[in-house]
């Protein structure tokens, strides 16, 4: 069965799903696909990719709170759902007068003053790995506060943990799948400095890769500007997101006792319908014995499944969902 080439590609496994399905695709913005229709002869349903969410299995009430990731956070901890501690500053000034004192720039920076680094940041509302980045220092605190506050609002402030990651993908109340994600890596070639070979990895953004930290097997961080030998392997410190050159392995369906445990009940506690649910296993044998949950992906993307050729589960989540938005 042959995917056509949207732009879009939720509009590509929801056309091919539709076909599985004998149903009418249509997309109401030519070869882009980021607003399609689906008809299954009597019902009609219309889809948003793109700035929207395609997921009619999420309400706006739940998916809202799962997409500001304070908002997310401090839900599953009232739900006693285990979950990274951290801290929420807005990065400007803009409607301060809404909002109660103690998270303003000014207090992020006195607190970035006295924290222990390193520390992970990353927009509330961010998405793709974007200026999701580990901070070495205060001066280093400081920039990324300038940087992000040209394109978002707020930031949350995590501690910088090192796990095992998982993304579990849960669909009306079941673990449907799992994998491990990877962070991105190079191998040295004995010719090429840590930043070129950073630079030639395959990767959705174009991230700042002269703010990428690169540790060695042993651990040591490695300057950019070092040449590796050849075949020495390195792994980029931060987001595994496919978007920022991570990779998926260990595809399975359903998911480990823990992890789906884990991941079922953040699901209920926003009462999401559908969701990737990544996990760090803290464990120091890595053995799913102290999980905490990172975030929430009310609208996860799924291309890991087409990458390994598991049309059965694409076409498994877009029948769950055009059953919930055809009206």
């Amino acid at each position: 069965m042959s995917t056509p080439p949207y732009r879009s590609a939720h509009a590509r496994y929801a056309a091919r799903a539709a076909q599985s399905c004998g149903f009418a695709f249509r997309s109401l913005d030519g070869e882009d696909g980021y607003l399609f229709e689906v008809r299954d002869g009597v019902r009609r349903g219309i889809f948003a990719a793109g700035a929207g969410t395609p997921y009619a299995l999420n309400d706006a009430r739940a998916a809202s709170v799962a997409r500001d990731k304070a908002f997310c956070a401090e839900a599953l901890r009232q739900a006693s759902v285990s979950t990274l501690p951290g801290r929420m500053f807005f990065v400007t000034k803009r409607w301060a007068e809404m909002r109660g004192p103690g998270r303003e720039p000014e207090d992020a920076i006195a607190y970035a003053e006295a924290a222990t680094y390193p520390l992970f940041c990353k927009p509330l509302s961010g998405s793709n790995g974007l200026f999701a980045e580990v901070i070495a220092d205060a001066a280093a605190f400081a920039d990324y506060m300038a940087r992000v506050s040209r394109d978002h609002f707020a930031i949350l402030v995590q501690p910088f943990v090192r796990g095992a990651e998982y993304r579990v993908f849960v669909l009306q109340g079941r673990a449907l799948f799992t994998y491990r994600k990877h962070p991105p890596h190079i191998v040295g070639d004995g010719r090429s400095t840590v930043r070129a070979l950073i630079g030639a990895i395959e990767r959705d953004n174009a991230g700042p890769i002269e703010r990428t930290r690169v540790r060695d097997d042993d651990g040591r961080l490695v300057a950019l500007d070092e040449t590796p030998p050849l075949g020495v392997r390195f792994s980029l410190e931060g987001p595994a997101n496919r978007s920022a050159g991570g990779h998926a392995s260990a595809l399975q369906d359903g998911a480990p006792k823990a992890l789906s445990a884990l991941a079922l009940a953040a699901c209920e506690a926003l009462g999401l319908g559908l969701a990737g649910v990544d996990i760090f296993d803290l464990s120091p044998h890595r053995d799913l014995s102290v999980l905490s949950v990172i975030e929430v992906n009310s609208n996860p993307m799924i291309q890991t499944l087409e990458d390994h050729d598991r049309w059965d589960l694409i076409t498994a989540i877009w029948r769950a969902n055009f059953e919930a938005g055809l009206g």
